[in-house]
């Protein structure tokens, strides 16, 4: 049976005006934050310094030293966004409509098995992509409702939650990679527009009160987008589990 992706939309729709306000605060801590201050405080002088440099190798090099020095913030940015989005899908997943205090005490109690299954899923994206770009992308179609899984479902740990989240998605894999790709490629068009208009108006883009002003609108795209993934993810889930 085909999915119904624009019924799913429908719904994420209707659960963000239903609970705007509490989205927009747990969207605000998790998401727009972290990404804020991994704007203003990630080091990028490595990767500035050699931008422009034709040796593939030293570009590269750049790369390494910017993950290097930075690995710390990534990785406080990606554990807040994880808590984030288990907050969302316990507050809309769970039946007992449970409060934004226990939802956060649900996703700190899921936090190590999140962690675990976001790393796995990614490398499994990664082998995807160093294989050939069509793995990854089927890859990416068939984990989209892992983390709903291990939200709803909190006796199965990763190895059951990624059987059920592959079972679930059997027959989809090509609507929830486009929906996938709507979202992010959606996002980073405005991301690029905003650092285009920014680069515009100021100096070349060097000016730190107009780079600022880029960086916190860039925070509430990402930010928005993540919400955007998270509520289709958990109505998506709701509609393919319900039937069995």
């Amino acid at each position: 049976m085909k999915l119904n992706v624009g019924a799913a939309v429908q719904e994420a729709l209707a659960i963000w005006r239903r609970d705007r306000d509490v989205i927009v605060a747990v969207a605000g801590v998790f998401f727009f934050l972290p990404n804020l201050a991994l704007s203003l405080f990630m080091q990028t002088d490595s990767v500035a310094q050699r931008a422009g440099a034709q040796d593939d190798r030293a570009l590269l090099a750049a790369m390494q030293s910017y993950l290097v020095d930075n690995v710390h913030w990534l990785a406080l940015q990606a554990v807040a966004e994880l808590v984030g989005i288990a907050v969302l899908l316990a507050l809309i997943l769970d039946p007992a409509r449970p409060t934004v205090g226990d939802a956060l005490r649900t996703a700190f109690r899921r936090l190590p098995v999140l962690v675990v299954a976001t790393l796995l899923v990614n490398a499994a994206k990664l082998g995807g992509l160093l294989l050939f770009i069509l793995p990854a992308l089927y890859v990416i179609g068939r984990v989209f409702v892992v983390l709903p899984v291990l939200m709803a479902e909190p006796d199965r740990r990763f190895g059951d939650a990624m059987g059920r989240a592959i079972e679930l998605t059997k027959g989809h894999a090509l609507q929830l990679l486009s929906l996938s790709g709507l979202i992010y490629f959606g996002a980073q068009m405005v991301v690029l527009l905003l650092s285009a208009t920014a680069s515009a108006v100021s100096a070349g883009g060097t000016n730190p009160v107009t780079m600022a002003i880029l960086a916190t609108a860039a925070s509430v795209v990402a930010a928005a987008m993540s919400i955007a993934f998270t509520l289709t993810r958990a109505t998506i889930y709701r509609r393919l589990a319900s039937r069995g």
